[in-house]
């Protein structure tokens, strides 16, 4: 009897710490892009640890779950690849916390600039306000439309 409730606080016990182990926590991180006239007409690309996640239109938002730990961001113009110039940030995501990144656009005289910045949540409530949540801004089949795309620019010319 003894060893049939020790084998069973064992079972509960080791099926407790593997569900602990296995599940991981995110926390939601939300881009946010809200330029104004400048720069409106092309969709910034958002990277999440050099990972293309998604490409935002002005006036658009999109929200993002991160697993915990240290995440670098960055935002460039176009690309699926995350390039070396572009000014990243990094935040360290905690279990069921919001964070806000929002993507400043700056025009100079000889070049722009285009870099994520991290807003407070009052901050970044004002903005949202005024923006769409994008919840496809990358579709699954982005990379199948981006190739069936260039293939037609090919044939027509």
């Amino acid at each position: 009897m003894r060893t049939i409730k020790f084998l069973t606080v064992l079972a509960i016990g080791v099926g407790l710490s593997l569900t602990s182990f296995s599940q991981d926590k995110f926390g939601k991180v939300y881009f946010i892009r809200s330029t104004g006239f400048q720069g409106s007409a092309a969709a910034f690309t958002a990277f999440i640890d050099d990972q293309l996640v998604c490409k935002l239109n002005n006036k658009r938002y999109s929200i993002h779950e991160v697993p915990e730990g240290e995440h670098t961001f960055t935002v460039q113009f176009g690309g699926k690849q995350a390039k070396a110039k572009a000014e990243p940030i990094v935040i360290n995501v905690e279990e069921g916390k919001n964070y806000y990144v929002q993507m400043v656009f700056q025009t100079g005289v000889l070049k722009n600039n285009l870099y994520c910045q991290e807003v407070t949540e009052n901050s970044a409530n004002t903005i949202l306000a005024d923006c769409v949540e994008d919840t496809n801004c990358i579709p699954e089949n982005y990379d199948e439309r981006k190739e069936k795309k260039a293939q037609k620019s090919k044939i027509g010319r």
